[in-house]
């Protein structure tokens, strides 16, 4: 789950997307949350997701996640650029494979859960 800063906080077009996804698109699937920032920031967005998206869609988020600074200097080509443009790009690969073993782990489960009507919002 990729989010941009925009001005920050996640941007409004993800947030809607969640009020419209729930738990049929989304449910105990996982979820790497990657933030993007032009500048040093991309913290609050990854903050926001993880507070308030959730709920509804029962999306699991990994404990890992990745916060993509200075975007604009950082993936461009196919070697690194400099030291953090390389460590974003070890990162972003471990990351990745976590991913996978969570989705391995979790395509058991989707099946046997079973959410009545009556909690389909939570508490």
């Amino acid at each position: 789950m990729i989010s941009p800063e925009w001005n920050g906080m996640a941007c409004p077009a993800l947030k809607n997307f969640f009020l419209y996804a729930g738990l049929g698109e989304l449910g105990h699937k996982p979820a790497l949350l990657v933030g993007v920032s032009a500048g040093l920031g991309g913290a609050y967005p990854i903050a926001e997701l993880r507070t308030s998206s959730y709920k509804n869609s029962r999306i699991m988020y990994l404990p890992e996640q990745l916060i993509i600074r200075n975007v604009e200097s950082m993936l461009n080509s196919e070697k690194p650029s400099d030291e953090n443009d390389s460590r974003i790009r070890a990162r972003a690969d471990w990351a990745l494979q976590i991913l996978g073993q969570y989705e391995a782990a979790l395509r058991t489960v989707r099946p046997a859960i079973e959410h009545p009507p009556e909690f389909s919002t939570g508490m």
